[in-house]
């Protein structure tokens, strides 16, 4: 039994937000902004007060403290605790639930919400539920662009948007994340510029999360929810059942994060556990029929309990690393394969026995 709820989408949405650059055909009539109250302060026809005046002092900064949120998987570095608020809007006419952290204090506005975006709204289109955003809390708040109708960068390797706008004399900076299926929202207002980015530049997304599975006897973290099946694979005159827990990456639908397990019997130990580690690692690298091997059995271990690693390229460049671990009778195969062997080594390291 997993102990976080993921929300899982099924693999043709995945490829479809991937590649989707419609545009939405109907624009978001309530404002993102105004209907769930995180964005600023203040609305364009409220006075506002004049702090242009006032110095900006160096422990506006220093004093910040780090705050994370393994629920929401990020980081950003607030001026104080922020406050957590839920709402609901609409983004093209689909509800979407949204969770929200927020400061309001002398200094500015500071505030990350987030949401999973449903596969229905995935199947409008990554660029579209940016656009329709964008282009409603432009409107809305009658900002003065600095930079264009949002221009496109990368936040930890994801695709992001960024508007810049002045409110009031004020400066306001948006940001919105697509991480995978997670839609962020970064916000800062303020007349200091040092503070909107201080906390703009702050925010991290931490996407993996834990998984633990009850039956497996195993935690392990993975960048979405896993999949569930049987496998059967032939050996030495028998077969083996494995129960395969496997996940993907939604931005990279062809990496693939496993772990497999399966119960031995005391005859498949005679010749030792070395000799059977070694010999189901060799069988995988001939299944895989790989372009390179550059681990083939070096000898790892895991809280005592034996291993072997294998490493090896594939034909298409990408890179595939198993672990075996024999924990009395229990035998795991954890593997990764990837473009990214930050990835592939983060998923290995994480794998531990409950």
């Amino acid at each position: 039994m997993q102990q976080k709820q993921w929300s899982a989408v099924p693999p043709s949405h995945k490829q479809r937000i991937l590649a989707s650059t419609m545009k939405f055909t109907h624009v978001v009539t309530t404002s993102l902004c105004m209907a769930i109250g995180f964005t600023f302060p203040l609305n364009a026809s409220e006075p506002i007060e004049d702090h242009s005046a006032e110095p900006v002092l160096i422990s506006q900064i220093t004093d910040w403290q780090p705050y994370g949120s393994e629920e929401a998987q990020f980081s950003a570095q607030f001026p104080s605790e922020p406050e957590t608020r839920t709402r609901s809007v609409a983004i093209a006419g689909l509800s979407t639930d949204w969770t929200i952290f927020r400061v309001q204090d002398d200094t500015g506005f500071y505030a990350v919400a987030y949401t999973d975006l449903t596969p229905e709204a995935i199947e409008l289109g990554a660029n579209a539920a940016i656009d329709s955003i964008e282009n409603t809390l432009a409107e809305e708040f009658n900002w003065s662009a600095l930079n264009g109708r949002g221009r496109p960068i990368e936040v930890d390797g994801y695709p992001t948007r960024e508007i810049i706008g002045t409110q009031n004399n004020q400066l306001s900076v948006l940001r919105l994340i697509l991480a995978d299926q997670r839609l962020y929202a970064v916000m800062s207002t303020s007349d200091s510029l040092e503070n909107v980015g201080e906390f703009v530049s702050s925010f991290a997304i931490e996407p993996w999360q834990p998984y633990v599975s009850e039956d497996g006897g195993f935690s392990v973290s993975l960048p979405m929810a896993p999949d569930e099946e049987t496998e059967i694979t032939p050996w030495t005159g028998k077969e083996f059942n494995w129960t395969v827990i496997e996940s993907r990456s939604f931005t990279a639908p062809n990496d693939s994060y496993a772990v497999a397990y399966t119960d031995v019997s005391a005859d498949d130990l005679q010749g030792g556990e070395d000799a059977l580690l070694e010999q189901l690692g060799s069988n995988l690298v001939e299944r895989l029929q790989p372009q390179a091997v550059i681990e083939s059995g070096r000898e790892i271990s895991l809280d005592g309990h034996p291993g072997r690693s294998f490493v090896a390229t594939t034909e298409d460049g990408q890179i595939v690393g198993v672990n075996f671990y024999l924990v009395g009778q229990r035998l795991y195969g954890v593997g990764a394969r990837a473009d990214d062997v930050v990835n592939i080594s983060q998923f290995l390291d994480s794998f531990e026995i409950r």
